[in-house]
């Protein structure tokens, strides 16, 4: 299980049986995005459907067009959901999904990354709004659908890198109303949710035999880059030129992921979904195909966190998960 940079091919060779005639969801689905990738890897190996998320249709026409071309015995459905609106994301469960009985696997890839200050529609911080209480709120609603598809359904919640050096403030969630806003910070704090998030819920989901994992998929040039500025992928380039290292929260160095293809950034989330040797530990935080959770420093390891943190998420969507 020692960690390697693989090709999505490679695991769907190996374990990708496993997906034929499944129902798989995935959000964040674009020509640009890992996601989009994502859904062209499962289409080879027959799903029997594809329900791909975006907040247009049109940034998903051109990988559901893909799929047909190459595969087209397997269905595909468009589902809209914009994440910063808790109402559409419960409208779109409710009503878009409510004659799919069950979801094999839900793949949450969705995110922003370093944006400028903004509130989703409900008062949250976008990037802790939409990386992470969306997806807290979207896997609860769709948990039944998952839980009817039974044992070796996944939850996969897509992190990054970003976790190593993001620190979580639950006593100013939304950065003093933005007056203390940093669009880094935002993305770390929203990705040490995430993670902690899939944690809790891999302990809580773990008797069922569903499986949760939470990802870094390598550093993958894709839409998500959208507000990083020249400046700042200049001084990206310089620093892996020296060879920098970065620091993590609890200071301990870390190299600096090297680019990887959208193949090789997806590859992960799969293994996540079906690799059969990771079973046994669900909730756990997977990086180039293996688990990682050495890597996590001591606040994303604070169990007592992870509980206030459910118990605040669950306040702020206005429900409580029954498990």
């Amino acid at each position: 299980m020692s960690m390697q940079i693989l090709r999505s091919e490679v695991i769907l060779e190996k374990y990708g049986k496993a997906l034929a005639g499944k129902t798989v969801l995935i959000t964040g689905v674009s020509n640009e995005s890992i996601a989009g990738e994502l859904a062209v890897q499962l289409a080879a190996v027959d799903p029997k459907l594809l329900i791909l998320s975006a907040r247009a249709e049109s940034k998903v026409t051109p990988i559901i067009n893909k799929i047909k071309e190459s595969k087209p015995n397997v269905a595909t459905r468009f589902l809209n959901i914009e994440l910063g609106d808790m109402s559409a994301i419960r409208n779109a469960v409710e009503n878009d999904l409510a004659d799919i009985p069950k979801i094999d696997h839900v793949v949450c890839v969705a995110a922003v990354m370093a944006c400028p200050y903004a509130k989703t529609k409900d008062g949250f911080e976008s990037q802790f709004g939409v990386n992470y209480l969306a997806n807290f709120l979207l896997v609860k609603l769709l948990l039944p659908k998952v839980q009817a598809a039974g044992a070796s359904s996944s939850v996969i919640i897509v992190a990054s890198s970003a976790v190593r050096g993001g620190k979580i403030n639950l006593d100013d969630i939304g950065f003093s109303n933005g007056e203390t806003y940093e669009g880094w910070a935002a993305y770390g704090q929203s990705n040490v949710a995430r993670v902690m998030f899939a944690k809790r819920l891999g302990e809580k989901l773990k008797s069922q035999g569903i499986r949760v994992f939470s990802i870094d998929p390598g550093a993958v040039s894709t839409g998500l880059q959208k507000h990083v500025t020249t400046e700042f992928r200049a001084q990206i380039e310089k620093w892996r030129e020296t060879g920098g290292s970065l620091t993590d929260a609890d200071g301990v160095k870390y190299e600096m992921p090297p680019w990887t293809s959208r193949s090789e950034g997806a590859a992960t989330m799969i293994t996540g979904m079906i690799d059969p040797t990771i079973t046994d530990f669900t909730g756990s935080f997977l990086k180039q195909n293996a688990v990682a959770d050495e890597e996590l420093h001591s606040q994303v390891r604070d169990e007592q966190l992870w509980t206030r943190l459910w118990e605040m998420s669950e306040g702020f969507i206005g429900e409580k998960y029954s498990l």
